[in-house]
């Protein structure tokens, strides 16, 4: 610390005395004590100085020239009220002692001055001032965070009660004024029994009596749940946070209350909400679910899972897994990617079959959807899975219903076309009999050959299309192949006529699908097709590739669709022909089948100019490299022989 900054620390002392003399004496003795001293000789001079300067202390001398030590005393205070003046005089009464002590003077000391006295009474006084200097900074301090603590207090939106050892209301703030109808006046010194309904207060007091006698509470420092009671007589439920000290007065207690009739209608109305939930959820035929992903865990399972899978809901709580585990393993890999993939999105929706403990199988249709926290952030997934198991018999048998229905439209035209190759063998077989020329014999054996393997092809391809289990197993095929397999069928139908059938069949991979299915869907499709061209007109059937998708489309140039009946047209039992001539499942039937495989139909339909049916199919994808071509340039075999008398144009 250099010597100018120590200088500037040291106390600074006024010295007031019209005598130059004393004043020198008095500035060396308390120099040489560490005071900065200043010297004035004068009243007015000395009151300048206060106003100006900070001074611990000053000494006055009564006698001054131009204004009396008591007037400049009564000045001096009245500009700092803690500085300590000490009266210098030689002319000191028992009145003017007095006078000065109650103007505010420190002390006197008497001249001629003894110096030891002269120290002591100002390092007292000094002493002093600083003392009172602190004393008043605690005091503010003290008021100031009284101030705070009263703002927080008041400012607080939970209502806080200040109570002595005897329960009675010392204070409180707006809030609890706003919660309990009471202003502050009306509840200080009352008993806190005023503010709780009569079934509490008994346990109040005796609370109370217990703290008094044994300074022992069972809800100090805790929080519970009451009702309270406001001024006009209403209850409420509200939570009570109890804290007490202590001082010298002795024991207070504050208590933090907060209006929870929100949250209580809130939790009612949640407790109610999940009994209803719970309600539906257990008495619901499908299985709702709900899963944590970042956990792995299963939240909650319908018991509607132990009727469809056969287990019980705590082995699904226990291995999660085992859902996964019990679908067939056909489905199993699909169903995992998909969960993976689409449950967070909110677009899975997945049919696959499940192995049942006890070795039967159901078919289940899952659908789940992501639920959100505030932030957006995907925190549970929530399902239904239904068992569709009778809904897919229904769809099985229905389409079994539709291709015995066009099984008989078929027939009819077999028939009719068996019916002259049939009559031509009987007829050359009569005539054998009576023939002798063996010549002639052979001739007509040639021809009853020739008649048979008309005959004979015309069952074959027939057979094909009929004969096919539903639960064959899914073979590659190749769609322009089954659509020239499709028309052969059609064609043989007195309905056909002078149609001509046009192709384009590009090079398209196959795909991978029951043989009987595909045969369904075109030959439900040609036969519509047919049917509105009323025996004349132009069928086109071409295949291209889009993608990953096998394009097949069947256009006629028949009557065509009214525009306001082509969104019902895939509807089970709707249909635009004449009472008696349809069933209106066919073309529900080839939407479900199509759907079935992953794929889609569309029509178009302008009405008298005709119709196209468009059906997207993914090609099979499970070998790798790219797909394999099918060329339609290769010779049909078994069921695939050219149909007499159709025209074929093909572009490639």
């Amino acid at each position: 610390m250099n010597t100018e900054s120590a200088v500037s620390q040291r106390p600074m002392v006024l010295v007031v005395d019209d005598d130059p003399d004393t004043c020198e004496a008095l500035g060396d003795l308390l120099e040489h004590e560490g005071y900065r001293v200043h010297t004035v000789h004068d009243g007015t001079e000395a009151i300048q100085q206060v106003r100006q300067l900070r001074y611990e202390a000053v000494l006055l001398d009564m006698r001054l020239p131009n204004l009396d030590g008591l007037s400049v005393l009564k000045t001096v205070m009245d500009v700092d009220p803690k500085l300590p003046v000490i009266i210098l005089t030689a002319y000191a009464s028992t009145e003017n002692k007095v006078d000065s002590l109650s103007k505010g003077a420190f002390a006197y000391v008497a001249k001629p001055y003894n110096q030891e006295e002269v120290t002591t009474t100002l390092r007292r006084a000094i002493a002093v001032k600083i003392l009172a200097v602190k004393s008043e900074r605690v005091e503010t301090a003290l008021h100031e965070s009284e101030e705070r603590f009263r703002s927080v207090v008041q400012s607080a939106t939970d209502a806080i009660v200040v109570a002595d050892q005897n329960g009675r209301i010392l204070s409180w703030n707006k809030s609890a004024q706003r919660l309990f109808l009471y202003t502050e006046d009306e509840v200080a010194g009352q008993s806190l029994a005023i503010l709780m309904p009569a079934c509490h207060r008994e346990a109040h007091q005796r609370g109370v009596d217990r703290m008094r006698s044994t300074g022992e509470s069972r809800v100090i420092g805790k929080t519970i749940e009451l009702r309270g009671l406001k001024k006009d007589g209403s209850e409420f439920p509200l939570e009570l946070s109890l804290a007490s000290w202590k001082t010298t007065a002795g024991t207070f207690y504050s208590g933090i209350i907060r209006d929870i009739t929100e949250r209580k209608q809130a939790e009612d109305a949640l407790r109610q909400s999940e009994e209803r939930f719970r309600q539906v959820t257990e008495n619901i035929k499908e299985v709702f679910w709900m899963t944590e992903p970042e956990k792995n865990t299963m939240l909650y399972v319908s018991p509607a899972y132990e009727e469809i899978w056969g287990r019980t809901c705590e082995s699904l709580y226990a291995s999660p897994r085992s859902w996964l585990d019990a679908i067939d393993p056909a489905d199993r890999q699909r169903v995992l990617e998909a969960a993976l993939t689409k449950q967070i999105t909110g677009k899975y929706d997945e049919t696959y079959q499940i192995m049942r403990p006890d070795g039967t199988t159901r078919w289940i249709e899952d659908k789940a959807f992501p639920i959100r926290d505030a932030s957006g952030t995907v925190y549970r997934i929530a399902g239904i899975a239904t068992d569709i198991t009778e809904r897919k018999q229904i769809q099985d048998q229905l389409i079994q219903t539709e291709k015995l229905a066009s099984l008989g439209t078929l027939v009819s035209g077999i028939a009719h076309e068996i019916n002259n190759p049939v009559q031509g063998i009987l007829g050359m077989a009569e005539i054998i009999q009576e023939e002798h020329d063996p010549e002639k014999v052979r001739e007509y054996a040639r021809d009853i050959a020739a008649y048979s393997k008309h005959v004979a092809t015309i069952v074959r391809d027939f057979a094909c299309y009929a004969r096919a289990s539903a639960h064959d197993d899914a073979t590659a095929l190749d769609l322009g192949e089954r659509m020239t397999e499709a028309v052969k069928m059609v064609r043989r139908c007195p309905q056909f006529g002078r149609i001509d059938v046009v192709t384009a069949f590009q090079a398209t991979p196959t795909i991978q699908a029951r043989r009987t299915e595909i045969d369904q869907v075109f030959v439900n499709l040609i036969s519509n097709a047919v049917q509105a061209m009323d025996g004349a007109g132009r069928l086109t059937l071409a295949t291209r590739m889009e993608g990953t998708m096998v394009i097949a489309s069947v256009a006629d140039t028949g009557c065509g669709i009214p525009q306001h009946l082509l969104s019902k047209i895939f509807d089970p039992f709707f249909t635009t022909k004449d009472p008696g001539k349809g069933t209106g499942l066919g073309l529900s039937v080839v939407y479900k089948i199509v759907t079935k495989y992953g794929g889609a139909i569309g029509v178009e339909s302008t009405e008298g100019h005709g119709t196209t049916f468009t059906v997207r199919l993914l090609w099979e994808t499970s070998h790798n490299g790219p797909p394999t071509e099918v060329s339609h340039d290769t010779q049909p075999t078994d069921c695939s022989e050219r149909a007499e008398g159709v025209r074929v144009s093909r572009r490639r």
